[in-house]
């Protein structure tokens, strides 16, 4: 099996080694990286080209500044992986964790199911995550019960904790590219909706790196309330297709009032 890891960059120089890093590093795994430009000025892709030129397997391409959704569809296009790992340009993996969430999908073999895995935040090194149990680090066999128990307040995940059979982001279709916000929500809501379940693996981790000041989910702007709204809106769309259900509607109507405090 091949895994595509797809890294969309927008200006990362300083982080992308240690991240392109952590995707070559990946253990007993048959993998491509595919890292995506989106018109950096920063000299990102020389760096990575630099540090990485020896590697066969890394495949760069360039596109104008179109946002982090068009970034992960052109990767998408030109990928060849039975699975796909997202990766943000300055998040990194644990070692094991593709094969990891591999071995256990290998113990259903059902190309339905979607992969799970642990993810904490760090500042400045990896020894600051401590990995700490969450309640949606479990199995569900009902994704829906995991986008109801979301979007009630109950925890999040993050876009690269995932590992995807391709199978099920084809039939959930791409990366809504109107979207500057809650981006991975949308879409991986589509593609929960489209699997038959979830399995966690907690031995598949992920190092989310926090505090950056210019973190899109912490600029509050009227662009981003109306790509959050929107996303929000595209959940009531999916879900309500699947289940039109008192539950789903109070699960809904949290995300609702959530906009309406961030705000009013």
């Amino acid at each position: 099996m091949l895994v595509s890891i797809i890294i969309p960059s927008y200006n990362s120089k300083n982080t992308i080694i240690q991240t392109v890093k952590s995707a070559v590093n990946q253990s007993n795994l048959n993998k491509e990286i595919i890292l995506v430009d989106d018109g950096s000025f920063d000299n990102t892709i020389n760096v990575v080209k630099e540090q990485f030129k020896d590697i066969d397997f890394i495949h760069i391409l360039n596109q104008e500044n179109g946002g982090a959704c068009s970034a992960r569809n052109l990767g998408l296009h030109h990928s060849k992986g039975d699975f796909i790992q997202f990766l943000d340009a300055d998040d990194i993996l644990h070692p094991e964790k593709i094969k990891s969430q591999l071995d256990l999908w290998d113990q259903y073999k059902n190309e339905s199911i979607i992969l799970s895995g642990q993810w904490d935040r760090f500042i400045n090194d990896t020894s600051e995550a401590k990995f700490p149990s969450r309640l949606l680090d479990r199995d569900w066999e009902n994704p829906i019960e995991w986008l109801m128990a979301a979007w009630k307040g109950n925890g999040m995940s993050q876009t690269s904790a995932w590992l995807t059979p391709r199978h099920l982001i084809e039939k959930a279709g791409p990366w809504d590219e109107r979207l500057s916000i809650n981006q991975d929500g949308e879409f991986f809501s589509r593609v929960l909706l489209h699997a038959k379940a979830i399995k966690f693996c907690s031995e598949a981790k992920l190092y989310y790196r926090s505090g950056k000041a210019d973190g899109v989910s912490l600029i509050l702007s009227e662009d981003k309330a109306s790509s959050l709204l929107l996303s929000y809106q595209l959940y009531k769309e999916h879900i309500l297709k699947k289940e039109n259900s008192d539950r789903v509607k109070h699960a809904l109507m949290k995300n609702f009032l959530y906009f309406i405090y961030r705000f009013y």
